[in-house]
């Protein structure tokens, strides 16, 4: 007797072939199919007749399973009505999971039908090992105790280095001695079945391999709430399909808004802020026991702010070097949660690998030649505060960095000599003393810039000429105002006329004396500032700038640029110090003025020399940039030029030209044009009172 060949089990033999059956069901929905070419589809996926006998009899008993009811179906089924999908067979429609209504892959089995693994582990859940709570068991400890998803996260003793990225947490993949992180675990690289491109996809290691976009790409539909043709994201208990924002839309329990739902707990379903002050997202620190959001591996945001920059610093041998030891700790001194909000972006993660595997001291020099640049400058003032490098204005070092790439430009030799002579002595020279005394502002480093992008210009224009500045006359200066029509070349004409590198040439001033627009309306100004009083809507640090320009007619630079110190409490009241000498302001003023000083009081020093900006950057040490202020004001209603420009006016109608310049700070011979402008005749008459007074004679002559 013969051994019997093929599968061991029993095989059911019937009259008709179960894949023609099939073949003839799918028919029915498309009739223009390849009947054979599906046939022998069916029987490569499905190799015993038994099983394809299986779907055969389903289908023929319940041809919905088709059209979106293939979740009452088996396994087989599932996968038949997936691989019909995606070869483009019409009306034929992948099923949701019966219980969350997802448009995900229906792995598992509940209660007679096919789910996702999501509902099939709520189904299954147990307690905890560790917290005692009923929740979806995750992974288990080398024991064998079961352990939740939040449990998991704090349990260091099953986390293991990635070996992809080097951070240690909790494996997600698999391979031999390759271990992969979440964020690490991306699918295998293979030839797309569909779009043919090369890239990560599923089933790689299949005949159909397939990307992400290619799946997603054959479950678009148009959503049942917005209309727009996306990814079905999960279907209502109808089965209409929602997309993404639609899908994840519901009413939040704690601010009752509809928004995108972060999380689902006992208490109800909660958005992403609303989770954040909800006590379920809080949990003991297992090294300090503050009750917070912890950071990773049951941590605070103190405790794990030390261990991960040390991590991040870390070189190639497993240590620190000597030379970033005192980066280390100027690390370790800032604000914990800032600090792990800045590591967290790659870009920083990045200039942070370059710094560890630096044997050189850090100096500035170093860090210029880090990247990026804004993670560089960020470290920079961290390590400025600390003290461990000397503080530089960092304006000035651009305006250096930006001297050079102008002299490049120049095309004659000696031209770009007399160039770099201009910006040494008459810029850099001035910038850097002033930078002595307090910060360049950023109009004192653009003016120069521009200057220097004029003069090599007008160089450049004169060797297209055939000339130079030995050589030029009046005429081609003339003619070159044509294209400089602003003048910013004259600061370097006339420099080059007194060192004698030009003769008998200059450029007229450019009259930019502004227009003395003011409100229209006469109580408009009195309006604006009664709002910024009494609104209490509007943020207390907008108030106070926007009063200060409409009742003191400060500058957006100035404003951006006060401290603390400026701030005068007295037993009188509040005074502030604009000038040379303090303004009592009124006691509504000052009690936003106060609320702000308040506001600042319990924050640290944001500078080297410890002083504490009234409006910070989110740049650390830096002053809030004015174009930012401005913005802020137009948005409130106010306008900074118009609202300056009146309060001058009224208070140049009324008071001295010396007395403005003291009070406000702005310059002589600036106070006395706007008491002209203003038709303020007080300083003449003073003047000519004090003339006839010299004239008359004294008692004693008569």
């Amino acid at each position: 007797m013969t051994a019997p060949t093929g599968p061991s089990r029993k095989e059911d033999v019937s009259d008709a072939d179960p894949a023609q059956v099939v073949a003839a069901v799918v028919a029915r929905l498309d009739p223009t199919t390849d009947r054979p070419e599906l046939a022998a589809l069916l029987c490569a996926m499905v190799p015993y007749p038994r099983w394809r006998q299986k779907i055969a009899d389903q289908l023929t008993s319940r041809p919905e399973l088709l059209t979106g009811a293939g979740a009452y179906g088996s396994a087989s089924v599932v996968t038949l009505i997936q691989t019909l999908r995606e070869r483009g067979v019409p009306g034929v429609v992948i099923p949701a999971c019966p219980f969350c209504d997802r448009l995900v892959r229906l792995s598992r089995s509940r209660d007679g039908l096919r789910c996702c693994k999501s509902c099939w582990n709520q189904a299954h859940v147990k307690r905890c090992a560790r917290c005692g709570e009923l929740a979806v068991m995750t992974r288990r400890t080398g024991d064998g105790q079961s352990l939740c998803a939040a449990c998991c996260r704090t349990e260091p003793s099953i986390a293991e280095t990635c070996t992809s990225c080097g951070r240690k947490a909790l494996p997600a993949r698999r391979d031999g001695e390759i271990v992969q992180c979440q964020n690490c675990c991306t699918p295998p690289v293979a030839t797309c079945s569909v779009c043919r491109h090369r890239k990560p996809c599923a089933l790689a290691g299949t005949d159909a391999p397939r990307c992400k976009a290619c799946t997603d790409r054959l479950r678009v539909e148009p959503c049942s709430e917005c209309g727009r043709q996306s990814t079905v994201h999960r279907r209502t208990s109808s089965g209409k399909p929602l997309c993404k924002s639609c899908g994840s839309m519901d009413t939040c329990t704690g601010c009752r808004r509809r928004r995108p739902i972060r999380a689902r707990t006992e208490h109800g379903i909660f958005c992403q802020s609303c989770y954040r002050n909800d006590s379920a997202s809080h949990r003991a620190c297992v090294r300090c026991g503050s009750v917070e959001r912890l950071h990773h591996f049951g941590l605070c945001t103190n405790c794990a702010w030390p261990e991960v920059a040390r991590g991040l610093l870390t070189g190639p041998d497993g240590a620190v070097q000597p030379a970033i030891e005192p980066v280390l700790v100027a690390l370790a001194a800032t604000d914990a949660a800032a600090g792990l909000n800045w590591v967290a972006r790659a870009r920083t993660q990045q200039m942070l690998a370059e710094l560890a595997i630096g044997m050189c001291p850090v100096t500035h020099q170093f860090l210029d030649g880090l990247t990026p640049n804004g993670a560089a400058t960020h470290l920079r003032a961290i390590l400025i505060q600390a003290g461990v490098l000397p503080a530089r204005d960092e304006r000035l070092n651009r305006l250096e960095s930006a001297v050079e790439r102008r002299i490049v430009r120049v095309k004659e030799p000696a031209a770009r000599k007399i160039l770099r002579s201009f910006a040494t002595w008459y810029h850099l020279r001035r910038l850097r003393t002033l930078a002595v005394r307090e910060p360049l502002t950023q109009d004192q480093v653009v003016y120069s810039m521009n200057s220097l992008t004029a003069a090599a210009s007008l160089l450049n224009w004169l060797h297209g000429r055939g000339q130079n500045l030995a050589t030029c006359t009046q005429t081609d200066i003339d003619d070159w105002l044509t294209v400089d029509t602003f003048s910013r070349s004259r600061g370097f004409v006339s420099w080059a006329v007194k060192r004698g590198h030009a003769h008998g040439i200059e450029v007229p001033p450019f009259n930019n004396e502004s227009v003395r627009e003011v409100f229209t309306e006469h109580d408009q100004r009195w309006s604006l500032a009664r709002r910024l009083l009494s609104d209490s809507s509007i943020a207390v640090a907008d108030s106070v700038a926007g009063l200060l320009v409409l009742l003191y007619a400060q500058r957006a630079v100035r404003i951006t640029r006060l401290t603390t110190e400026h701030i005068l409490v007295t037993q009188a009241g509040v005074q502030l110090l604009l000038g040379e000498q303090p303004i009592a302001v009124p006691s509504a003023l000052g009690e936003l003025i106060m609320e702000l000083l308040h506001d600042r009081s319990d924050a640290t020093a944001t500078g080297p020399d410890d002083r504490t900006w009234l409006y910070p950057a989110r740049r650390l040490g830096q002053p809030l940039a004015p174009r930012d202020l401005l913005r802020r004001l137009r948005l409130l209603g106010v306008s900074p030029t118009l609202g300056r420009n009146t309060a001058l006016m009224e208070m140049a109608s009324e008071m001295p030209a010396a007395v403005i310049a003291r009070l406000l700070g702005i310059s002589l011979n600036r106070a006395t044009r706007w008491t002209q402008d203003a038709g303020n005749t007080r300083p003449g008459y003073a003047a000519d009172l004090a003339r006839r007074r010299t004239a008359r004679p004294s008692p004693q002559q008569g």
